[in-house]
């Protein structure tokens, strides 16, 4: 446009004619680790101008100078119409980097195992820049973070949150294709401008000639009192006893100490550098210089040479760190606007203000980005790799989850890293633990409300994953692990018990009240007391087998019933006892057998049998293992021998009548040999004690009965063949034995 005979400032947008707009005044403000932002007044003569497209398209403040024109690269974040005078409309801009662009985006996001670097570019990426619009000039060790959560920030707080705790800072270089954004950590990274490296101190004068325009007007020092030090303290989870504690000196004449406590590190190596970066971040703040100066060519992140300071000390080298811009040429404006200016706007003009730090000094910004800290608990799933029947947890009993919020595409155990869970006990070696399937939904509480430290506080209900206890079993408390395995305690008045319940195979152990699993309800028993019930193997070991039946018991085995005892075994019924073997068996009252000699009456005749050391199992059982000595007869055997060799008949009856009188047994043809083993069956330890003694007797009467036990041997042989129903293996042994012994 025609409106001014000569400027030093120009303003361009691609979107329109570089002529379009005259730049009538303007402010700007730049300095580490923060866009910079120009506020520029513009006059034209265009009413009509498409202001929604100035927002879509590059623009470009210029500083315009004969030795090499400064540009300011960057979009408009603001374009405002303001008033008409005569056929002018001004306009107001605002001019910040592309980097501005990112903090229009707000996201929650979840990082897995990547550095800061590496997070650094995914988020500048995803905020519309791409890898020619910064560069990372680092020197430090970045490893890699498990877990790292963006939560209500905006893309450009979260970026610097992260860059001011790990000591790094950008500034932007200029040049004609545009603005670059540069992140750093090192001040070996800064170098001197382009258009010289020496400034010259030239306070205002009568003198200032004009090849020293472009000076430092103003030169001051401010000291600060520091610190002397910086402690950092912090408890990492995956090595509790390790103590982990770091530090670093501020200031060897300073005084006091800076204590910061759960700043979130995992080693004392990283503790170490993040208390180096603390220390170095209150120590830049101890001497800062302030300026002013008419070089418009002075930027944050250069460097420069002071000259002809009236202090020689000052004459060094020093790093800009920050800048206000400000100008005008408000007087270039045609003389047919009607606008009244100010005495200083009568002359354009260029000046600015600044701050910088020694060269030698490493920079650090300060932490001044709040994090975002959750308040209260947060919803989460359980997340797994597998289909989620078993519980998937790490070696430490720690699981992944997905966190509602979490755009990132995680899943399928890649949601988040391995979160510990808060149990109701705990300790070395002991501890409680229900596991939690894939899809549980869980509440997350964060140590000290940040973010990146999660934990487990439990698990709650939905109707996805329903309560095993609502208001139809109010009255229970009930625990049941994903297989069914289930632990039920039931408090109804009446019906109160305790159930422990395996599905597989129907096992389960009922306590109280009846309302076992359904198994078959035709043939179990419901009445209150203990129930142990299976379908499978039932196995119970101890060192001493003691059974008490308290009340009735029955008991029936079909099939073969084998009971060995080795060394002793003692029965004792108070009260009625009934065996029912083969034959009829029945005994009433206390009896005590003594095992001295039984005397046998066969036809009229007298018969003394002694044995020694008979055990038996049972009323009709074989003899296991045991030893019988010789019988013993009587010398008035020698007279009846004959007389039970030719009666064996009436021998027969004589001696059913004998067992019907002493042991009240139904059942005839029961035999001398199955009335010793039915003695047998009813001795104690006391009567065994007499039996031994008695054996030595019966000794001597087997000596003087060896003929007579020959004839003898074959009478009961004729007995036992007519007693049909007697078990032929018991018959066998006690013959078997006396034959042995005789």
């Amino acid at each position: 446009m025609a409106l001014l005979t000569q400027k030093k400032f120009d303003f361009a947008s691609s979107g329109l004619a570089t002529d379009t707009f005259g730049v009538v005044r303007f402010g700007g403000s730049e300095g580490f680790s923060r866009c910079y932002r120009f506020e520029i007044d513009l006059v034209s003569t265009e009413p009509e101008i498409d202001l929604r497209s100035l927002l879509r398209n590059p623009a470009t403040f210029t500083i315009l100078r004969e030795d090499g024109d400064i540009p300011f690269h960057g979009m408009l974040a603001q374009f405002d119409q303001l008033h008409q005078v005569d056929e002018y409309v001004f306009y107001r801009a605002v001019l910040v980097p592309r980097l501005w662009w990112v903090t229009l985006t707000h996201h929650n996001q979840v990082f897995l195992d990547k550095s800061v670097p590496e997070i650094l570019q995914e988020v500048l990426k995803d905020g519309g820049l791409t890898s020619l619009d910064f560069d990372l000039r680092l020197q430090g060790n970045y490893p890699k973070r498990e877990y790292v959560c963006q939560y209500r920030e905006s893309h450009l707080d979260f970026l610097s949150r992260w860059m001011e705790r790990e000591g790094m800072y950008y500034y932007f270089g200029q040049n004609e294709n545009g603005e670059k954004l540069i992140i750093t950590d090192t001040r070996i990274a800064h170098s001197e401008m382009d258009q010289g490296k020496s400034m010259y101190y030239s306070p205002p004068s009568a003198l200032d000639e004009a090849h020293r325009e472009e000076v430092i007007k103003s030169f001051v020092c401010r000291q600060t009192a520091l610190p002397r030090s910086v402690r950092l303290q912090d408890y990492n989870c995956q090595t509790p006893s390790l103590e982990m504690s770091a530090g670093a000196r501020v200031s060897g004449q300073g005084r006091g100490e800076v204590y910061i406590y759960g700043d979130h590190f995992r080693t004392p190596e990283e503790g170490s550098a993040l208390a180096k970066v603390c220390a170095e971040e209150l120590l830049c703040k101890g001497e800062r210089f302030y300026g002013e100066s008419t070089i418009p060519y002075l930027r944050p992140g250069y460097l420069f040479d002071l000259q002809d300071h009236y202090r020689h000390s000052f004459n060094q080298s020093y790093l800009t760190i920050e800048l206000e811009h400000e100008g005008s040429q408000a007087a270039y404006l045609l003389a047919g606007i009607r606008k009244e200016l100010s005495e200083a706007e009568r002359q354009p003009y260029y000046r600015n203000s600044f701050a910088a730090i020694p060269g030698g000094v490493q920079f650090r910004p300060e932490r001044k980005t709040a994090k975002a800290l959750f308040s209260g608990a947060m919803n989460a799933q359980i997340d797994a790799a597998g289909s989620g029947q078993y519980a998937e947890l790490d070696d430490q009993g720690r699981y992944k989850v997905l966190l509602p919020f979490d755009r990132s595409g995680g899943g399928n155990g890649k949601g988040s890293t391995w979160l510990r869970m808060a149990q109701p006990y705990a300790g070395a070696d002991h501890g409680m633990h229900f596991p939690l399937h894939k899809g549980t939904e869980v509440l997350l509480t964060f140590v000290d409300g940040d973010p990146d430290r999660p934990i487990i506080a439990g698990a709650v209900p939905n109707p996805e994953t329903p309560s095993p206890v609502t208001s139809e079993n109010a009255t229970r408390c009930r625990m049941v692990s994903g297989s069914g395995n289930e632990i039920h305690m039931e408090d109804e008045a009446g019906s109160e018990r305790i159930l422990m319940n395996a599905p597989r195979k129907g096992s389960f152990i009922r306590i109280g009240a009846p309302n076992d699993p359904i198994i078959d309800w035709d043939k179990l028993m419901s009445k209150d007391g203990i129930a142990l019930a299976t379908g499978g193997f039932f196995d119970v070991k101890a060192q001493v087998w003691n059974v008490i039946i308290l009340g009735e018991s029955a008991s029936m085995t079909v099939g073969n019933d084998n009971k060995f005892v080795g060394v002793l075994r003692v029965d004792s019924t108070v009260g009625a006892r009934f065996n029912f073997p083969m034959l009829w068996e029945k005994k009433c009252g206390a009896e005590k057998t003594k095992w001295i000699g039984l005397t046998q009456k066969a036809a009229g005749s007298d018969v003394e049998i002694t044995a020694n050391n008979v055990q038996t199992i049972g009323g009709i059982q074989r003899a296991l293992g045991s030893k019988v000595d010789a019988a013993a007869l009587d010398s008035r055997m020698n007279a009846l021998k004959t007389r039970v060799a030719t009666n064996y008949t009436a021998a027969i009856t004589a001696q059913t009548r004998l067992i019907a009188t002493k042991s009240e047994v139904s059942g005839a043809k029961t035999d001398a040999a199955g009335q010793a083993t039915t003695a047998a069956v009813q001795q104690s330890q006391a009567i065994a004690d007499e039996a031994a003694t008695a054996a030595q007797d019966a000794r001597l009467a087997a000596t003087r009965a060896k003929s007579s036990a020959s004839e003898f041997r074959t009478v009961v042989k004729r007995d036992i063949a007519a007693a049909s129903r007697l078990r032929l293996r018991a018959e066998r042994t006690v013959l078997t034995i006396l034959d042995t012994q005789v």
